[in-house]
């Protein structure tokens, strides 16, 4: 889960902006990384339906700013009714690769309407921004 934004400022001022764009939106930043270009928030709790998953927000700023959706899900274990009183966790964290597609619009769309704040714009057609950059270099 992954959006790419175009910028055309300095490659520390987009790292900067990017901060900016996840602070505004109210998310705590853990860590960021200036010798790596890399920014990672803390875990935000998020519910669809009776499921619940814990996502983070990593941004790496380098040609273009790129913004990955870190998730995890939490799942009640096979035989969870037997731990009951027992101390024992009922749920089971797994990491997951994807989230249903409701919740990547909830956490992208209001990235890309604050990144536009910024003057940076979503690649739709990443091919064809990899053709431009080539071109631009030769020229």
């Amino acid at each position: 889960m992954v959006r790419s934004f175009q910028y055309k400022t300095t490659q520390i001022k987009a790292m900067e902006n990017s901060r900016k764009v996840l602070e505004n939106l109210g998310y705590e930043i853990e860590f960021y990384t200036k010798e790596s270009f890399l920014i990672k928030t803390s875990i935000s709790p998020v519910k669809k339906d009776i499921r619940r998953y814990d996502y983070a927000i990593a941004v790496i700023v380098e040609d273009y700013v790129q913004v990955f959706i870190i998730a995890q899900k939490h799942v009640f274990k096979r035989g969870s009714e037997l731990s009951i009183g027992g101390g024992k966790s009922i749920t089971d964290v797994d990491a997951v690769d994807w989230l249903p597609y409701s919740l990547q619009q909830k956490i992208f769309w209001p990235l890309v309407d604050e990144f536009s704040k910024f003057n940076m714009k979503i690649i739709q057609d990443f091919s064809e921004f990899q053709f431009n950059q080539i071109k631009s270099k030769k020229a």
